[in-house]
């Protein structure tokens, strides 16, 4: 069987901080969700390239609660590990609302289901991570420097034992506060161990264009950690801002079953000087040279593209069209925060899913009605079809969402028995209508199409048997991370707002696509 083939990203669109693990034949990939859900996704893959969503290690409300979270709040840097049967996520619940702090959860199943979070009291800071070594397991995570911070982002990694049996961890150690001379955010730790040496990755300077992975060694695990002269070991800020992937770092090391090094992090990519796509996981490979790990050696960069000395394997191809045969729903779709369930009722006799209207809008920290799909293209669409429409003093319609300040409307409302398409953009307290045209029946389909950092608006008419274009084309470098702020992407959905339970509309399917 020929070795596999990779592009990168691996994973398109709002996929941040990949951490990775091997069992077997078998990786494993979890990424951050902030205040979306469910969260975690976890998904599978036997050549590192193909990945399919196996399921989510946050799927009940009992496990978290997000409704109140700021879009930047919510869960953050996950970190997968596997230890004699079980599978351990390890993650921080970012909360100025609900109960925050760090949190374990496992299964003996990585498909699940996972078990209630366990918090750890005595943790503080963020993106821990665990290491298991000889029968015992170890936390890493960042906080203040322990001499006292001197300026914004002054932090260090600490260590710490985990008991497995009480989920605490024991006394605190620092041990690295990264590799520049005042570091900025020295953070997302991982611990591994080869040969005579522990290693601490790490990420620092911060998430945007200064981006980028260091490392440090030491042969006790908890120190003292010697940096790689040749720090950072990745990075992307010396291209220039205008190098189509930036913002590179916050990755993950895995050996697979061939004894290669890979690695995982995330990098943006960027369509006319704009980021609308968020954080995605990208890929490469990790060769060691006088006991220093060296990634993708003779480039020093992200690859577009290579192969990895691993077969290719077949995953199942993901339908462009979303349908609602079964109450299995599919793992790509998202919630904003804990959804109010009664507000999302499957008819599978019908086939459709009903949304129900809510006066929570997506201008709230709440959970409105609506679902959506990570966008992962700037040249694709994001259509939805519908079934019986009522909506009196209500709207349904599409939505590209950023943030709660940052976001985009195509919305049909009833105006004098007429049916009114309108377009709103919003940006943080304004609310501006762009667009809006009459048609006589409540059009079946709506469409969006993005094409660079433009976006169009479209209704199916059937008296023509095709789509009718708005005469809008908005520019959307709104939407993105350099105007709007956050860790998230855009996110693509189908969104229904007005009285509480006055409005419902069928939705028979969406469908993406990643060109047009």
């Amino acid at each position: 069987m020929a070795n596999v083939q990779y592009e990168n990203p691996v994973l398109h669109g709002f996929y941040p901080d990949p951490s990775i693990c091997a069992v077997g034949q078998d990786f494993y990939l979890v990424n951050s969700t902030f205040s979306y859900f469910p969260g975690i996704p976890v998904f599978h893959s036997r050549d590192l390239v193909h990945w399919e969503q196996i399921g989510n290690a946050l799927n009940r409300d009992s496990q978290v609660s997000l409704r109140g979270n700021d879009d930047y709040e919510g869960i953050y840097a996950p970190t997968i590990r596997y230890n004699q049967g079980t599978y351990y996520i390890i993650a921080d619940h970012e909360t100025t609302k609900n109960r925050g702090g760090m949190f374990v959860v496992t299964a003996q199943d990585p498909r699940g289901p996972w078990s209630e979070p366990r918090f750890i009291d005595a943790a503080d800071g963020i993106d821990p991570s665990l290491f298991f070594y000889q029968g015992k397991c170890y936390f890493a995570a960042t906080h203040d420097n322990s001499a006292g911070p001197k300026y914004p982002g002054d932090k260090e990694i600490y260590v710490a034992e985990y008991d497995l049996e009480t989920g605490q961890i024991g006394d605190t150690t620092p041990v690295w506060q990264g590799a520049l001379r005042n570091v900025v955010w020295p953070e997302g730790p991982h611990l591994y161990h080869r040969g005579d040496y522990f290693y601490l990755l790490i990420a620092e300077a911060g998430t945007s264009h200064q981006h980028a992975m260091t490392v440090a060694r030491s042969k006790n695990i908890f120190g003292p950690y010697e940096g790689d002269l040749d720090n950072p070991i990745l990075t992307h800020r010396f291209l220039g801002k205008d190098f189509p992937v930036k913002n590179v770092g916050h990755g993950d090391f895995v050996q697979a079953y061939t004894g290669d090094w890979y690695f995982v992090c995330l990098g943006s990519r960027q369509c006319e000087g704009y980021v609308n796509l968020g954080r995605e996981t990208f890929l490469g490979q990790v060769q060691w040279e006088d006991g220093w790990p060296v990634l993708n050696p003779g480039l020093g960069r992200l690859a577009t593209h290579g192969e990895l000395n691993l077969p290719s394997q077949t995953v199942p191809q993901l339908a462009n069209k979303l349908t609602f045969e079964t109450d299995k729903a599919d793992l790509r779709t998202l919630y904003l925060r804990n959804p109010y369930r009664d507000h999302y009722v499957l008819d599978q006799q019908k086939q459709v899913l009903k949304l129900v209207s809510s006066p929570k809008s997506l201008a709230t920290m709440d959970s409105p009605t609506f679902l959506g799909i990570r966008q992962s293209t700037m040249t694709g669409t994001f259509e939805v079809a519908f079934g019986e429409v009522v909506i009196p003093n209500s709207q349904v319609g599409l939505a590209v969402y950023q943030s709660h300040t940052h976001f985009v409307t195509f919305m049909i409302g009833e105006v004098d028995g007429q049916f009114a398409l309108t377009v709103t953009k919003h940006l943080d307290d304004q609310e501006t209508v762009v667009e809006t045209i009459t048609c006589p029946e409540m059009p079946k389909k709506l469409i969006l199409k993005q094409h660079g950092q433009k976006l169009s608006f479209g209704y199916f008419d059937e008296a023509i048997g095709n789509y009718r274009w708005l005469a809008t084309q908005m520019a959307t470098s709104f939407l993105s991370t350099e105007v709007a702020g956050g860790f998230v992407g855009c996110v693509d959905g189908v969104y229904c707002y007005g009285p509480e339970g006055q409005g419902t509309a069928e939705v028979r399917s969406i469908t993406v696509s990643d060109s047009f």
